[in-house]
Order: structure tokens, then C-alpha cells, then sequence
């Protein structure tokens, strides 16, 4: 085995730390924290979620993560494939509803942007979408500090994968960084738990820089 395996079981067990231990505290499935020490890489989850399941367990047995990174064979993970859709030529038609109701959308689009502008001329300051808000959507959200806010210090953009999605923001928000949150769906992780970022951690960030957090949805 590389060095991988055997640094995260030397480390469990020098804490005196079972797998049930560790799922709990982690939330990380037993399968995953077991394949991580034999090197089983074939039954980890996409390669996003398996980075951020070794971050969260490095981390939490007190190693540091970017020393077990660079053992972590990405292209042993299978990413998933999907076959391609069989092509289809059919012929454009139009019909007088279908104009109709193109007409009605465009109209609609254009009454929203509208109302929008005379929204932000209204309130004279920016638009924030926090998580978890009334309004807040499930894909990804753009928080950007407000405007002619002064930029301070860069600071080094701490670890957040594992963290919940409010830890995260508030570390974001700490470095005067904006943030972009990405939603993916994966059934093993739970909601709302950061799996990945980028940069990665340890990257200097300060007010004009835009931090990508993904989490679980």
C-alpha cells in the first residue's frame, strides 16, 4: 500500500479510535472510512466527494490533508458515465399557440428584470442571497460583499470541506472574500455538508475574490 492507507490507520489507532468513532463524529459511511485505509479505491464516490471524505477523516485524526492528498490515486475512482442519447431530427414546426405563448414569456422575463432594477435603484445597496433564506435557491448562490467595500489583508483560506455550509460561509465571509455555492446531490453525504472548495485551503483571499463552496443538496 503507499503511505495513504497506513498513515490514516497508524493515526485511528494511536487515538484509540474505532470506525464507529469515526462515522459518527465525521458522517462519513464505515465502507468509505474502511476503503480509504485498505486503499479500496474502486467503491469511493466520484472523485470530488472522495477528496472531501479523506480531507474530513485526515482532519479529524489530526493529520494534515494536503500531506495525503498527493497519494490519493484520482484516476483509480470511476467517474460515472452516462451514454449518449441517440439523436433525433424532427422537423421545426410552429404553431400560432406556441408563438403565443413565447410572446407571453418574453413579456414576463422582461416585467421581472424590470421590477428587478427598480428593486436594487430602491434599496441602493446590493443584492445578498444567504443559504437557508426565504427565497434562497437549491443551485447555486453568488454572495458578493457590498459595494465599495475596502479590501483588507489577503488571509489564507482555511480548510472547508466537512464543515456544515454556515461554518463555511462564516469563514468565507471572515477572509472579506465572496462566495459561490454550488449544490451537488449525493445520497452518502449529508445536506448541506461541504465536500470540496476552490481554491484550495491555505490560498490568500481577501475582499474582490469569489470562493466556490460545494456542498451536499
Amino acid at each position: 500500500m503507499s503511505p495513504l492507507g497506513e498513515t490514516l490507520r497508524r493515526a485511528r489507532l494511536s487515538k484509540g479510535v474505532t470506525f464507529e468513532d469515526a462515522e459518527r463524529v465525521t458522517r462519513i459511511p464505515r465502507k468509505y472510512l474502511e476503503a480509504l485505509e485498505v486503499e479500496n479505491y474502486g467503491i469511493l464516490p466520484a472523485p470530488v466527494y472522495a477528496r472531501g471524505f479523506l480531507r474530513s477523516y485526515a482532519g479529524y485524526l489530526g493529520l494534515n490533508p494536503a500531506d495525503l492528498l498527493p497519494f490519493f490515486p484520482v484516476g483509480h475512482v470511476e467517474e460515472p458515465k452516462l451514454e449518449p442519447l441517440p439523436e433525433m431530427n424532427e422537423p421545426r414546426t410552429w404553431n400560432m399557440n406556441g408563438l403565443i405563448a413565447m410572446a407571453v414569456v418574453g413579456v414576463l422575463i422582461l416585467l421581472v428584470i424590470a421590477l428587478y432594477s427598480v428593486g436594487r435603484e430602491d434599496s441602493g445597496g446590493s443584492f445578498l442571497s444567504t443559504p437557508g433564506g426565504a427565497g434562497t435557491n437549491q443551485g447555486n448562490n453568488v454572495i458578493v460583499p457590498p459595494e465599495g467595500a475596502a479590501a483588507g489583508p489577503a488571509l489564507a483560506l482555511p480548510e472547508l470541506a466537512g464543515q456544515s455550509l454556515q461554518t463555511a460561509v462564516d469563514l468565507v465571509k471572515a477572509t472579506g472574500a465572496s462566495y459561490v455555492i454550488v449544490g451537488l446531490k449525493q445520497g452518502d453525504v449529508p445536506i448541506d455538508q461541504v465536500i470540496d472548495q476552490s481554491p484550495p485551503a491555505g490560498t490568500a483571499v481577501q475582499a474582490g475574490d469569489t470562493v466556490t463552496i460545494v456542498v451536499s443538496r
